[in-house]
Formats: structure tokens, C-alpha cells, sequence
């Protein structure tokens, strides 16, 4: 279980190795969630990071001396990508690499360097800054694999300032081929209190 200071270490460490490279990467999950100031039933287990394949390979190389193995291909249920796996800190870090989400109706590619980092939150860890994933990226991850819980407490916070988030969900909803139907829960979860009943 780890704690918001623990993951700020860590992630001091791995914007300072992944600087010269130039590697685009952004935060996401539980730890990015909590680090925006949501109320989490439970700690984040891990820090995930997502990057382009490309990016994920560069980042790979950077952090290194913290691995715990190698870049590997994982298919498994609806999710596709290139994981790999760290110690930093004290702080247990995945990397998904090319993250896809397919299910019968809707495919969600994850395009971190060109559609989520110029529409990422930044925050400040030490004297670094870092990214994390809109808002409408966890929406939607969320709502593809059913997770109720996560659909709601994200649902709720797109409320409270729907602007400043509309350009992310717009932007996710023209990249991929997703369900109108899909679209439609997930707006209407947007637009009212209760998710749990419309999915």
C-alpha cells in the first residue's frame, strides 16, 4: 500500500531519470487519482505510469537500475500492452506500454504523446513536474472494465468543473471507434448522481 508522499519520492526519481531522454509518460490509476485529491476506499498498491510504445521503450532504459524485469508483450481479458515492472523508493511502479482496452462493442487506445499529455494535469513533485492522465481517460478505462466504484467517485469529480474536462472526452471519443451506446452511459453517468444503475 502506498501513501501519496512515498509515490512523490518516487516519482521525483523518475522524472529525474527520464529527463535527458525525453520520454513523454503520464500517471494514472489509483496513485493519480489520490494525487488529485479523491477519496480512495483503499491506498494505491502501485504507481502506474502510461507511455507510447516508443516512449515506454526510452523510459525502460532510464529506470533501469531500479527494474525488476523485462519489457514483455501481456494480452490477458480485454487489455493489450507492454508491461514492465520496478522499485523506486520503496514504491512498486508498472509501466504499460501501448495500452489498449477492447471489448465486444468499443476499442480505447491509449495515446499518451499526442492526445493525453496536452490535456494532462500537472503537479508539482519536489522540484519536478509531472503529469497525470484527464480525467476522461480514467472515465473511460473505468467504465469499459465495469469498475462501478471508480465510474462514480470520476463521474463526481468531472462535475464539480465539466469545462475544464470536456476537451479530453471529446478528444478520446473522436480518436477511437467506441459504442454509441458506450458514450451514451458514459454521459449520462457525466450528467447525473447514481452511476451504479446505469451500468
Amino acid at each position: 500500500m502506498e501513501d501519496r508522499q512515498s509515490i512523490r519520492r518516487a516519482l521525483e526519481v523518475i522524472a529525474e531519470a527520464a529527463q535527458p531522454t525525453g520520454a513523454v509518460w503520464l500517471v494514472g490509476g489509483s496513485a493519480g487519482l489520490m494525487l488529485r485529491g479523491l477519496q480512495l476506499a483503499q491506498l494505491p498498491r502501485d504507481l502506474d505510469l502510461y507511455a507510447d510504445h516508443e516512449d515506454a521503450r526510452l523510459l525502460h532504459q532510464a529506470l533501469a537500475p531500479y527494474a525488476l524485469d523485462e519489457q514483455q508483450e501481456n494480452v490477458s481479458g480485454i487489455y493489450a500492452s507492454v508491461l514492465s515492472h520496478y522499485l523506486i523508493a520503496g514504491v512498486q511502479v508498472e509501466l504499460v506500454g501501448g495500452f489498449v482496452v477492447t471489448t465486444q462493442e468499443d476499442r480505447y487506445q491509449v495515446e499518451v504523446r499526442e492526445a493525453l499529455y496536452p490535456l494532462q494535469l500537472e503537479l508539482s513533485c519536489g522540484t519536478r513536474r509531472i503529469g497525470l492522465v484527464p480525467l476522461a481517460h480514467e472515465m473511460w478505462f473505468n467504465m469499459l472494465r465495469g469498475r462501478r466504484d471508480r465510474v462514480e467517485l470520476i463521474a463526481a469529480a468531472v462535475r464539480e468543473e465539466r469545462p475544464v474536462h470536456q476537451a479530453a472526452f471529446d478528444c478520446i471519443e473522436a480518436r477511437n471507434p467506441l459504442s454509441s451506446a458506450t458514450m451514451a452511459k458514459v454521459h449520462a453517468c457525466l450528467e447525473q448522481a447514481g452511476a451504479e444503475g446505469l451500468l
